[in-house]
């Protein structure tokens, strides 16, 4: 997904568990087009409001 995120010009990040939480809020806070990741770390973050479920 990332490769084709670089090809297209489109923001994508990977939000899985085993990596650093304040990173992907980091991350998520500029803005993203795509995001990819394991339910766990998804539902973590939508938990904690660093992604919002507004546009899906």
């Amino acid at each position: 997904m990332r490769a084709l995120g670089d090809y297209l010009d489109v923001k994508v990040n990977a939000c899985v568990g085993g990596t650093c939480v304040r990173e992907d809020q980091c991350i998520l806070s500029t803005g993203v087009h795509v995001v990819v990741g394991t339910h766990g770390r998804v539902f973590d973050m939508l938990r904690r409001q660093s992604l919002r479920a507004d546009y899906i």
